[in-house]
C-alpha cells in the first residue's frame, strides 16, 4: 500500500502545476482534500506494513515541527475574534463606527485571507510529512522522485508546445501569449522556480547513475569506463540526461532573470557538495579524475544549452539587472509596514490589504501590488517578527539536516543533495519573488525536501 501512496502523492504534486500553478481557491481546496486523504491513507498503510517499513525517526524533526506548529498556531490566533480588545486591528473599529454597531475585532485585517494562507501552509506541510514517512523506504523514495520528474517532464513538453504554437490558453483558461514559457503557470518567474527544482532533481538522478557506473570501474581501464558509460547512456542515464536538458531549456525559455540565475547557483551548489565530500574522504567514486570529468561535462552541457537558448536572458540582464527599480521601493514601503506590525503582524497572507495604505505610485500603469516580491518581508508583515522567526528557523533547521545528511550517508546521497540545492534555489529566489506563494511550487518544494529528509539518515536505524 505504501508504494501506491508514493505514486499518488507524486501525482497530486506533479499535476498541481497544470491548473494555473494551483493558484486558485478551488485548487487550494481540492489539493487540501486530496493531500489530507493521502496522509490518512499513508498512516493506514504504515499500520499494515509496520514490520517491513524503516523506523520513522520523527524525533529528529521535533524541533522543526514545534517551531512551525507554533507559527501556525499564532496565525490561527490572528483570526480569533477579540471583541473590543486593543490587540485587534484598528480597521475593525473604523468599520464598526462606519456601520454604527460593534464589530468583533481580530488581529488579522482580513481573516478569510489568513484562513486561506493557513490552508496552503498546512497542505504543503502535509505533503512534506507524507513524503517523509513514505520515503523512509528507499524504494518508495525512488518511486516518488522518479514519478515527480516524469510529470515535470510532461509539464515541460506542454510548456514548449504552448510556446511554439503561441497558444493563448492554459488548458481551457484564457491566458495571453507573452512569448515566454510558462507551461501551466501564469507567471514565468513561478514557472522558472518549478523547472529549476526539476533541473535539480533530474541532475541529481544523472549524478547518481554516473557514480553507480564509476563505482564498478575503479580498477578498469579508461576504455572500459567509456564503454560502460556508453551502455548506461542507452538506459536510464540517457533518459535522465534528456530530462535534465529538457528542464534546463524550459528554464531558459521562461526568461526569468532571478529564476535562471539562482537555479544555476543551486546547480553548482549541488556539484560543490559532491566535490567537498569527495575531498573530505580523500577520494571520489571512480577516482578523482573521473569525478572532475563529471563536473566539467555537466558544466559544459549547461553552458552549451545556455548559449543556444539564453540570448533573451542575457539581453534582459544587461538592460535591467536582476531587479526592476520599482521593487526596491516596494521593499522599502513594505518594511515600513513591517515596523508598524512588528510583533503581532497584520494577519498571514494579508499583504495586499495592508499595502494599500503604504504604496506609492511605484509603477506607471500598475493598479495593484498584491505581492511584495519578497516572501520573507511578507511573512514578517503577516505573522509578526516572533512567529515569522519561528517558521523561518524551522526551515533553516530542515536545510541543516539535509545538508548534514548528505555528508553522513554513504548510499543514496542524491536525495539529500537535491533537497539541499532546492533549499538554496527557493531561499534565494524568495528574496526577489513570491515563488512559494504559488502552491504548485510550495508542494514541489515540500516533496523534494521530504524525500531528502527521509534519506538523510540510515533506514536501518
Amino acid at each position: 500500500m505504501s508504494a501506491v501512496a508514493s505514486v499518488l502523492i507524486a501525482i497530486v504534486v506533479g499535476f498541481s502545476s497544470f491548473w494555473l500553478g494551483s493558484n486558485r481557491p478551488l485548487a487550494w481546496s481540492v489539493n487540501a482534500v486530496m493531500v489530507g486523504g493521502l496522509l490518512m491513507f499513508t498512516c493506514l498503510s504504515l499500520q499494515l506494513e509496520a514490520r517491513r517499513h524503516p523506523a520513522l525517526m520523527i524525533s529528529r524533526l521535533w524541533a522543526a515541527i514545534v517551531m512551525f506548529g507554533l507559527g501556525m498556531c499564532w496565525a490561527v490566533a490572528q483570526i480569533i475574534p477579540l471583541g473590543s480588545a486593543t490587540a485587534g486591528h484598528p480597521a475593525w473599529q473604523v468599520a464598526g463606527e462606519a456601520l454604527g454597531r460593534d464589530m468583533p475585532s481580530t488581529i488579522s485585517i482580513n481573516p478569510s485571507e489568513t484562513l486561506w494562507a493557513i490552508v496552503r501552509y498546512l497542505t504543503a506541510a502535509s505533503v512534506l510529512l507524507c513524503v517523509y514517512v513514505l520515503a523512509r523506504s528507499a524504494q518508495n523514495a525512488q518511486t516518488i522522485l522518479r514519478t515527480f520528474v516524469i510529470l515535470t517532464g510532461l509539464a515541460a513538453l506542454y510548456g514548449l508546445t504552448r510556446l511554439s504554437l503561441s497558444l493563448d490558453k492554459i488548458l481551457w483558461f484564457d491566458e495571453p501569449d507573452t512569448g515566454y514559457l510558462t507551461s501551466g503557470f501564469i507567471n514565468r518567474n513561478s514557472a522558472a522556480t518549478y523547472f529549476g527544482m526539476a533541473c535539480l532533481a533530474s541532475l541529481g538522478l544523472v549524478i547518481q547513475k554516473v557514480r553507480t557506473v564509476l563505482q564498478s570501474t575503479s580498477h578498469d581501464s579508461g576504455r572500459e569506463v567509456v564503454r560502460k558509460l556508453s551502455l548506461a547512456m542507452a538506459g536510464m542515464l540517457g533518459f535522465d540526461l534528456v530530462l535534465f536538458v529538457l528542464m534546463f531549456v524550459c528554464l531558459l525559455a521562461t526568461g526569468s532573470r532571478g529564476g535562471i540565475s539562482f537555479t544555476i547557483l543551486a546547480l553548482f551548489f549541488m556539484l560543490l557538495l559532491y566535490g567537498v565530500k569527495a575531498t573530505m574522504r580523500g577520494r571520489s567514486a571512480g577516482g578523482g579524475l573521473a569525478w572532475i570529468a563529471i563536473i566539467l561535462v555537466i558544466a559544459a552541457l549547461m553552458l552549451g544549452v545556455f548559449e543556444l537558448s539564453g540570448a533573451r536572458l542575457t539581453g534582459r540582464l544587461l538592460d535591467q539587472g536582476l531587479e526592476a527599480g520599482a521593487r526596491f521601493e516596494v521593499y522599502a514601503q513594505t518594511w515600513l509596514a513591517v515596523r508598524d506590525y512588528l510583533f503581532l503582524g497584520s494577519g498571514l497572507g494579508t499583504f495586499q490589504d495592508v499595502f494599500t495604505a503604504y504604496r506609492l505610485e511605484l509603477s506607471a500603469g500598475r493598479k495593484v501590488w498584491d505581492k511584495a516580491h519578497n516572501d520573507y518581508l511578507e511573512l514578517l508583515l503577516g505573522l509578526g517578527l516572533p512567529a515569522a522567526a519561528l517558521v523561518l528557523m524551522s526551515f533553516a533547521s530542515l536545510f541543516s539536516k539535509v545538508t548534514r545528511g548528505f555528508f553522513a550517508r554513504h548510499r543514496d546521497t542524491h536525495y539529500a543533495a537535491i533537497s539541499a540545492a532546492a533549499c538554496v534555489l527557493v531561499g534565494l529566489h524568495s528574496l526577489v519573488d513570491f515563488s512559494l506563494q504559488i502552491q504548485a511550487n510550495a508542494l514541489a518544494f515540500a516533496l523534494l525536501l521530504g524525500v531528502g529528509l527521509a534519506q538523510s539518515w540510515s533506514t536501518r536505524a
